[in-house]
């Protein structure tokens, strides 16, 4: 398999969680959370081309794409449990494009999609280069430039290493390129449950937007802030979200088959 693991698929549990990550990030930080989650949930993280194992394969230009090889490859292993579907930033997209290939109701349907530091898919992605040009498009100098201003200091040991620099910037500019050049094509609503959060200091989500969320799914929703900046997740706000995904999936497999309660 090249988009997940085996051992992560194979995992005893009584629900899966499918992770998607944010523009040049991979599947490490989601490896964590298996050791903050209980067991019964086994975390499976989404391994996106052009990063780690799999950093020499060019990066995926966009969520089609990516979408298609993932529904591919897990074709006939979903049954076998319960999932949920997760994504951060530019992963809360892939997350939801890829919720909206499955079916809306049986053992092949999520039990919920979580999303975070992302704007609902309806609202068209900004860009912080002072020129208004999209982020993808800038020269490196430029495109570092921009980075920080947006993210501050994350991932400042990668900007500021040529040699890093220049493995990673193809990667982030592949991602950003897919977000900027993503619009959301005209559907039937979700009918499991959505949770949208983002970090309480993270001005790159704004409430309409989040509340945005609510609008593609007929199930249940709800959304918040919690602490910290747009990485919350990882971050100061990662205990508590964690809380949220583990109480969440803990009511929704109770309530059995096909919720559509309340999350």
């Amino acid at each position: 398999m090249k988009w997940f693991s085996e051992r992560d698929l194979a995992v005893n549990a009584r629900v899966r969680l499918f992770c998607f990550p944010h523009a040049g990030s991979g599947a490490a930080g989601f490896y964590r959370w298996k050791r903050l989650l209980p067991p019964w949930i086994a975390v499976c993280p989404v391994l996106l081309p052009g990063r780690e194992a799999r950093f020499a394969e060019p990066a995926a230009v966009s969520a089609a794409e990516i979408v298609a090889a993932v529904a591919g490859e897990l074709e006939g292993a979903l049954p076998q449990l319960p999932f949920a579907v997760y994504g951060h930033s530019m992963g809360s997209l892939l997350a939801f494009e890829w919720a909206r290939t499955l079916p809306r109701e049986g053992p092949c349907a999520p039990v919920a999609l979580f999303v975070s530091g992302r704007d609902d898919p309806g609202h068209t992605a900004g860009s912080s280069a002072p020129e208004g040009a999209p982020l993808h498009t800038l020269d490196d100098a430029a495109l570092v430039a921009a980075l920080r201003r947006r993210y501050g200091d994350h991932g400042a040991g990668l900007l500021d290493d040529p040699e890093l620099r220049a493995m990673f910037l193809p990667g982030v500019r592949a991602d950003l390129g897919l977000v900027e050049t993503y619009r959301a094509a005209a559907g039937e609503p979700l009918r499991c449950p959505l949770a949208a959060f983002a970090g309480s200091e993270d001005g790159h989500v704004s409430e309409a937007g989040l509340r945005g969320w609510a609008a593609v799914t007929s199930g249940g929703f709800t959304s918040g802030r919690l602490p910290g900046d747009h990485f919350f997740h990882f971050g100061a706000g990662q205990a508590e979200w964690l809380r949220v995904l583990e109480r969440t999936l803990a009511m929704l497999l109770a309530m059995g088959p096909a919720p559509t309660g309340k999350v």
